[in-house]
């Protein structure tokens, strides 16, 4: 064996010097996580047996991805996780708690995913604390999903833990889940070293174009150049005669295998067929299994001498394509019979999915026992958090489901799964078995509510709010409470389309709320029904008729909301996060978005709200609450609920909502000024994105590069091209880029080219909900440019919308913006009610730009130590906040006043990353390491090394220290 490996390891001196520097960083106290990709033979388990050789002095699991398995949730996570259980205690109790239920090692809820994303992290970080863990995972292309995505998102969080995850990959592979992680890629070997090889495993001369033509066609893979030879006589090998052309490699390869397969006796491909669908690798299993089929454990003696697997503690083939080799050289009744002796010996009790998967694929045909079974097995799948697997379940239970009406129903089950899960294709193929015919009115409308979703998690818009709206409509007689959530998903959905939308935009979604004849029993869904029905009001009617009836239901909701946060028994609850800004001076320090800390239990929570039927995250009503505060410019309600649509989002693992929760949680924290927390959070949101592959949202980081002065990368966005939202059909994207777009160019003080940019939307029917951000722009630029008709009437509007939502945010920018356009007489009186009104709210940024464009209002009016005053202030504040883009504009200000403001020396704060402020201000408000690491998924160790960074960078020595440093 060692000396195949080393032949096997010919030519990799780059390779293996990059894997013997992984494991050097390793003892140096890093973290590194590697992906190894190539094509079936190409030498990456070889790779990977040579990480874990070197890993002298480390501790080494390994797992070992099965396709068999691919199905059963967190199975990949159980065999790296098992070896290291005996550091479970080091972990809090709700991470123990999520470890183990996803494990199945202890019962429960269905598990955070981001809860047990923390909690491996956290596991892996306590077992490397006497010596470096090395986690080593071969064909990871085969992991079950939930094993992938936290396998990834842990390989993402890693610093130094010392800690290392090597992945092999097979190529080709589409799976996005490792992308972002540092690859590796492994090709064919170079010709001299491929001739090497070739020649060690010959057992003669070959011509030398026959060599050539070999070496040529494998394109240097190590195990073809190995593997294809065998089986075949030496003049076969000398004249080329007896290698034949197939389709690709690892089918090449694999056929070699075959051949080999075949030449063994009967009753050695019999027990190699039960190893083959036998995905843990447990030799008793296989052993006992072996009996119920007439054969005894001496037949795998032949396959050991040849070479095609070891058995040990496990029993495992040497290469995968040896296991897809087995399964070829079998027959359909072979494979029977292996699955079904597989179920005889498997425990019902302790492995009841496995069992249940045996059986199933023993069937020929229809069996309803069994298809009763793998409905059971799903249904624990899911409590365990496995959506997919408990989709593969109920999939395979409608094949054997004999009955067409339950198989139709079953099929419905499956499908939701299947979207649940992210397998939109795979949702919709299903739906066509669930005939609508074998289906009553409610699955029907169920079924109708896949096909919507699925259009909507595809396309962000165009057929989402048409297909969403009819799902409501054909639930309400069966289910009101469930449909309301959806009316308040087509709202969205048809927001987010806006002009783009295909057969039934915003204003038909309106109407047909009104017209409903929802009649909803539980508190929260009548106030939420009571907000959709005032949003809808104001969508058909107008601000004047709608904004005063939305005021009203928002309040309800609120503090509806509020009653079910206390009856779930956490009354201090982030509902009002981030109170310091409603605090001038405590502004100076942002505090860190709290994630994953305080607030109840979800379950409880959705109970509390009365929408446990409703859908598996819960999170409609706190979206909702969001979307109204934010047309109203309702600064209190706005930062309430979009901070505990984030935190919720978070802790459910819903990963469809979390960047719309994101990107609303990123607007309140940007307006207030709070611009470190709100890139922090727009960069480890944007982290966990790419971990899990949810789908994005609109790209807001436009606003924080122009809020921070980064005009070069702003400008790229306002620039590029957009074939894709119109493919999408995601409209509001415009309306937020030309906002977006506006603030940059006014800030730059490029007015004309601001005016050009918001002209196509300012106005537009869509905008409703963005029209408060959007015309303040415009009139900024029409005021600038000289278009005194073009900036009365978005005043007008503004106006307009201002009074009837009569919050201080949204009359105090409408006063500014008035200010902008009227005459000298009136103009002083606007900008200090503006002022006035804005400093009742916290939207710091909103108030320091009204402190900003009155002093330069002095500064034309010639009063220029007034000007300087305001200015000053102006300046000071933008730049507190980090507005750098708007406080350059107040410096140039003050220097035409005739003085001089220096551009801000050098600051320590200045040096330190989004994430090291934020775990500075953690720490400083007396946070500890763990829980630190709880909020930013980070590993305590990982939260010490950035503490160790910031503490160089401020110059200070502990924690003791922070706060003075922050504050300076």
């Amino acid at each position: 064996m060692a000396s195949a490996r080393a032949s096997t390891l010919l030519g990799r001196r780059t390779e293996t010097q990059l894997l013997d520097h992984l494991i050097s960083s390793l003892r140096g106290g890093q973290s590194r996580s590697l992906v190894i990709r190539g094509e079936a033979g190409v030498g990456k388990s070889a790779l990977v047996e040579h990480v874990a050789s070197r890993a002298s002095g480390c501790r080494v699991v390994k797992a070992f991805g099965v396709e068999s398995e691919v199905e059963l949730a967190y199975a990949g996570l159980h065999q790296l996780c098992a070896p290291l259980l005996d550091h479970l205690d080091a972990l809090t109790a709700p991470q123990a708690t999520a470890l183990g239920v996803a494990l199945g090692v202890q019962s429960g809820g269905a598990p955070d995913r981001f809860l047990v994303g923390l909690a491996v992290l956290n596991l892996f970080s306590a077992a490397a604390a006497d010596k470096p863990l090395v986690c080593l995972v071969d064909d990871a292309q085969w992991l079950d999903l939930a094993s992938r995505q936290t396998l990834a998102f842990v390989a993402r969080r890693l610093v130094a833990e010392s800690v290392g995850i090597v992945f092999a990959v097979r190529d080709p592979s589409e799976d996005p889940t490792f992308a972002g992680i540092e690859t590796l890629v492994v090709g064919g070997l170079a010709e001299a070293d491929a001739r090497s090889l070739l020649d060690s495993v010959l057992a003669g001369p070959i011509d030398v174009a026959v060599r050539d033509r070999i070496v040529a066609e494998t394109a240097g893979n190590p195990l073809a150049l190995t593997e294809l030879s065998r089986g075949l006589s030496p003049a076969d090998i000398a004249g080329g005669f007896g290698l034949s052309a197939a389709p690709g490699m690892g089918s090449r390869i694999e056929g070699g295998y075959v051949r080999r397969i075949e030449a063994l006796p009967e009753a050695t491909r019999r027990i190699l067929a039960v190893a083959a669908v036998e995905p843990v690798g447990d030799p008793g299993l296989v052993l006992k299994a072996a009996e119920h089929v007439g054969v005894t454990a001496d037949a795998l003696t032949p396959a050991m001498h040849d070479g095609l697997l070891d058995v040990g503690v496990k029993l495992r083939f040497r290469h995968p394509l040896m296991r897809s080799a087995a399964l070829r050289a079998a027959t359909p009744e072979q494979i029977a019979e292996a699955h079904r002796a597989l179920a005889e010996a498997t425990d019902p009790v302790t492995d009841p999915d496995r069992r249940a998967w045996h059986r199933a694929e023993a069937v020929v045909g229809f069996d309803e026992e069994v298809a009763a079974d793998l409905v059971r097995s799903a249904r624990r799948a899911q409590a365990r958090g496995g959506l997919a697997a408990g989709a593969a379940f109920h999939q395979r239970a409608v094949e054997l489901t004999p009955d067409p009406n339950i198989r139709a129903r079953r099929a419905l089950m499956a499908a939701e799964d299947k979207f649940r899960a992210g397998a939109t294709s795979d949702a919709l193929t299903l739906l066509e078995l669930a005939t609508p015919a074998q289906l009553d009115d409610h699955q029907r409308a169920r079924a109708e509510l896949v096909r919507a979703r699925v259009a909507h998690a595809v396309t962000r818009g165009k057929d989402a709010p048409r297909l969403l709206l009819r799902a409501a409509e054909r639930l309400a007689p069966h289910d009101p409470e469930a449909s309301i959530a959806i009316y308040a998903d087509a709202v969205a959905a048809a927001f987010s389309s806006g002009s783009l939308a295909v057969g039934v935009d915003l204003r038909d979604v309106a109407a047909a709320i009104l017209h409903a004849p929802a009649d909803p029993q539980l508190p929260a869904t009548e106030a939420a029904w009571e907000t959709l029905r005032s949003i809808a009001v104001l969508v058909t009617e107008g601000y004047e008729a709608g904004a005063p009836l939305l005021r009203t239901s928002l309040r309800t909701l609120t503090s509806t909301v509020r009653d079910a946060t206390a009856r779930a028994g956490a009354e201090d609850a982030p509902l009002a996060v981030d109170a310091s800004v409603q605090d001038p001076a405590a502004d100076q320090l942002p505090p860190a978005e709290p994630v994953d800390s305080g607030g109840p239990p979800l379950h409880v929570l959705r109970r509390g709200l009365g929408i446990d039927a409703v859908d598996d995250d819960g999170l409609h009503w706190l979206a909702l609450g969001s979307l109204a505060a934010r047309i109203l410019s309702d600064d209190v309600a706005y930062d309430e609920f979009t901070a505990l649509q984030l935190q919720q989002s978070y802790r459910s693992g819903a990963l469809a909502q979390l960047p719309m929760a994101m990107s609303e949680r990123f607007s309140a924290l940007m307006w207030s000024g709070r611009m470190s927390t709100a890139e922090s959070l727009a960069y480890s949101v944007q982290a966990i994105i790419q971990a899990t592959d949810a789908l994005p949202i609109m790209n807001r980081m436009l606003w924080l590069y122009t809020f921070r002065g980064d005009d070069a990368a702003a400008l790229q966005i306002i620039d590029a091209p957009r074939d894709d939202v119109y493919r999408r059909g995601e409209g509001q994207w415009l309306i937020s880029i030309a906002c977006g777009g506006g603030m940059l160019l006014n800030a730059l003080g490029r007015y004309s080219d601001a005016f050009d940019a918001t002209s196509d939307v300012a106005g537009h029917p869509f905008d409703v909900g963005l029209a408060a951000w959007i015309l303040p722009e415009r009139i900024e630029a029409a005021v600038r440019t000289g278009n005194t008709a073009e900036a009365a009437a978005a005043v007008a509007r503004l106006n307009d919308i201002a009074d009837a939502c009569a919050t201080d945010w949204a009359l105090g920018v409408a006063a500014r913006s008035s200010a902008l356009a009227a005459d000298d007489a009136d103009a002083e009186r606007l900008y200090l009610r503006s002022i006035e009104l804005l400093g009742r709210t916290g939207q710091r940024a909103t108030l320091a730009r009204s402190h900003l464009v009155y002093g330069e209002w002095l500064r034309r009016a010639n009063r220029r130590v007034e000007a300087r005053d305001q200015l000053r202030l102006a300046h000071a504040m933008l730049s507190d906040m980090g507005i750098i883009g708007f406080a350059e504009r107040a410096r140039r200000e003050l220097f035409a006043t005739g003085e001089t403001v220096h551009r801000r020396s050098a600051d320590p704060l200045e040096d330190l990353t989004s994430q090291e402020m934020q775990i500075a201000a953690l720490a400083a408000g007396g946070g500890t390491n763990p829980e630190i690491g709880a909020q930013l998924y980070l590993s305590p160790r990982t939260v010490e090394w950035h503490l160790r960074k910031v503490f160089t960078k401020l110059g200070i020595t502990s924690r003791r220290q922070l706060a003075g440093a922050l504050g300076r």
